[in-house]
């Protein structure tokens, strides 16, 4: 039961880390091989969300102290 209860808690810790890392590799991936203004635009879009993520979350930090 122990590892059912452990491996329940490694997926919630590191499910949306991971996805902001995938998001992340997509928005660099997409800026280096993208040839047409679509890759760009999507490769702002990847790179910008993880960073809307951090000040979102700093904020809520910040109110609640």
């Amino acid at each position: 039961m122990t590892k059912r209860v452990s491996r329940h808690s490694f997926v919630r810790t590191w499910r949306w880390p991971v996805a902001l890392a995938g998001l992340t590799l997509f928005g660099l991936l997409s800026a280096l091989l993208g040839r047409s203004g679509i890759w760009w635009a999507l490769s702002w879009i990847a790179l910008t969300i993880p960073l809307v993520v951090i000040a979102f979350c700093t904020y809520l930090r910040d109110a609640a102290r």
